[in-house]
């Protein structure tokens, strides 16, 4: 084992945000109590969710709410319903996730320091975009409840109207009960956006470390594009053999990888692409419309993240895996054997179909796709507008 530091040493704080969404076994499977835990934690918001969108749906249905707080509904009901569906997605997809988290770990720990030094800068990218993402997630529930305790405190000593963070205002006499509420909705929307983070990166860090193992075949490739060949005998050194077989054994790794995080992800991105369209559009109309506040604004800004952190990856995990097919093809192949030959040909043939990510089969992920959803959402919102 090299002497750098652990995978998930470098990825703590994900670690965190995965364990509590039960897509990581908390401290290894082999206790019971902690396989419970694992299993309770996965379904934990698709429970404790209904606490706050059965008021919204009350409020939606039956009652008459003016526009504005509509749109404050719809927001909270679409973003509650997003990490419900989630839960869902933990649920079917935690056992194979944490099987792709496996593979990573394991190849992050066979890596030499020639070798570290190569894919750590996509899991320092990883690491970064991440953070800021599970940062900003907590900070939006922060600025809800903030929000509502500065209305409560700013109100006439007299007035008996309550607000909520993710409720709509009520009409009560001063007691416990509206502090114990307050707190049960912070609570349980910490719980939501930690479901939320968690999926949305999960993707993301899978997706940049692979881009690191691409790289590393790569700088293997050059390596040995420079091996001397002997024209009479038709032989390159056993060097260069092992480096070919090497590369070829890795990209077929990270091409089935490729091929099963697909797979395991596509439900997880379509229902965010579908959500997060949502959530920019009514967050973006009710900062247009004067009445919207610092709360809206994050809203809109996390999602837009969310979105550009997930397209991102997925796009240049596309452009790196053709780029396999120019390096492979730099090494003098032509004056190798044709056991040479025949692995330099797989490589390439393997790299003319780029790896790529979708959402539900049918949208694929890449920088087009996140301007087409945002034009989408603000399209939406102009519509929103002119009711």
């Amino acid at each position: 084992m090299s002497g750098h530091g652990s995978f998930w040493g470098h990825f703590w704080l994900a670690k965190l945000f995965l364990q509590f969404a039960g897509l990581l076994p908390i401290g290894g499977s082999s206790c019971l109590w902690k396989s419970f835990l694992n299993q309770f934690l996965a379904t934990l918001p698709l429970w404790t969710s209904f606490y706050i969108l059965i008021p919204e749906f009350k409020y939606i249905f039956f009652q008459s709410p003016d526009i504005d707080s509509f749109l404050e509904a719809v927001l909270i009901t679409i973003s509650v319903l997003t990490y419900q569906l989630r839960s869902i997605f933990v649920v079917v997809y935690r056992h194979r996730i944490t099987r792709l988290f496996l593979v990573c770990e394991t190849m992050w720990n066979q890596a030499v320091p020639a070798d570290y030094s190569v894919i750590f800068i996509w899991a320092k990218r990883a690491k970064r975009i991440s953070t800021i993402y599970f940062c900003g997630a907590y900070c939006s529930v922060i600025t809800f409840a903030v929000t509502s305790a500065v209305k409560q405190l700013s109100s006439a000593e007299n007035s008996t109207t309550k607000y909520y963070p993710f409720a709509p205002e009520e009409d009560s006499t001063p007691t416990p009960q509206y502090q114990i509420k307050f707190a049960t909705q912070v609570l349980i929307s910490y719980i939501g956006i930690a479901y939320i983070a968690a999926c949305d990166m999960t993707g993301t860090i899978l997706a940049l470390n692979i881009c690191g193992q691409l790289a590393l075949i790569r700088s293997w490739l050059a390596d040995v594009s420079g091996e001397n060949v002997c024209t009479r005998d038709r032989k390159t050194d056993q060097n260069l053999q092992n480096v070919l077989m090497k590369c070829a054994r890795r990209h077929q790794i990270v091409l089935d990888f490729c091929a099963e995080l697909g797979d395991v992800i596509r439900y997880n991105y379509l229902i965010q692409i579908v959500t997060e369209m949502y959530i920019m559009a009514v967050s973006g109309a009710r900062l247009s419309q004067g009445s919207g506040s610092v709360q809206h604004l994050s809203t809109l800004l996390l999602a837009i993240n969310g979105l550009l952190f997930s397209c991102w990856p997925a796009d240049t995990l596309s452009c790196q895996s053709t780029e396999i097919a120019q390096a492979a093809y730099e090494v003098p192949w032509h004056r190798g054997s044709s056991r040479e030959k025949t692995m330099v040909a797989v490589m390439i043939a393997r790299s003319q179909r780029p790896a790529t990510l979708s959402a539900g089969n049918f949208i694929k992920l890449s920088l087009q796709t996140f301007s087409s959803i945002t034009s989408n959402g603000l399209s939406f919102c102009m519509v929103l507008l002119n009711i």
